[in-house]
């Protein structure tokens, strides 16, 4: 748990099929002053996605959100928008957010003291897999794919650590660990 007032935002980030979602939700369990911030999105929730996994809204609700200058960041992804929402954090917290490489960016834009964690696939195979498993299109695989070098690129330069998520228990343990120290050098500052 944070001893500051003022939260430190963490950004779990990465391209689509890392598995960042799964590390997040494990982290969310593990630590109860880490408060997840759902991210928005216009697209229609996948078949089998939980129903907690995004604030599904309309085109009309995300508008809005736009003009309440109500995300830290926000963006057109692949015919659908996606958007970080802004929002208080409860004392004693921190936030986390889970996000695409491109948010992450946007939000150490805004947020320059946000630490940036980056999770990278095994390989793009399993990446694919996993992509298929939770029922994306064969349209947005293909897309995610496509740009996922890129991504991760990108995802290097910015992040304050690079998580290899081949083995689920590990990469949790390393994103928490990393939690843990940036606390106690906030603690310490």
């Amino acid at each position: 748990m944070t001893q500051n007032s003022d939260p430190i935002v963490f950004v779990v980030c990465g391209a689509g099929g890392v598995g960042k979602g799964t590390i997040v939700a494990e982290l969310v369990s593990r630590d109860d002053s880490l408060h997840l911030s759902r991210s928005w999105t216009t697209r229609a929730q996948r078949s089998g996605e939980a129903d907690g996994a995004y604030v599904y809204v309309s085109e009309e609700q995300f508008e809005a959100r736009i003009a309440e200058n109500g995300f830290y960041e926000w963006a057109d992804f692949f015919e659908h928008r996606y958007g970080t929402p802004t929002l208080s954090v409860p004392t004693g917290s921190d936030l986390l957010l889970e996000i695409d490489i491109q948010g992450a960016v946007a939000v150490r834009e805004r947020e320059p003291d946000a630490v940036v964690v980056l999770i990278l696939p095994p390989n793009r195979s399993e990446q694919e897999s996993r992509m298929r498993m939770r029922g994306d299109d064969e349209k947005d695989v293909a897309q995610r794919l496509a740009t996922s070098d890129a991504e991760e690129a990108a995802g290097r330069q910015l992040a304050d650590l690079v998580v290899l998520n081949d083995d689920f228990v590990t990469a949790v343990d390393s994103v928490e660990s990393f939690i843990a120290e940036a606390r106690q050098h906030r603690s310490h500052s």
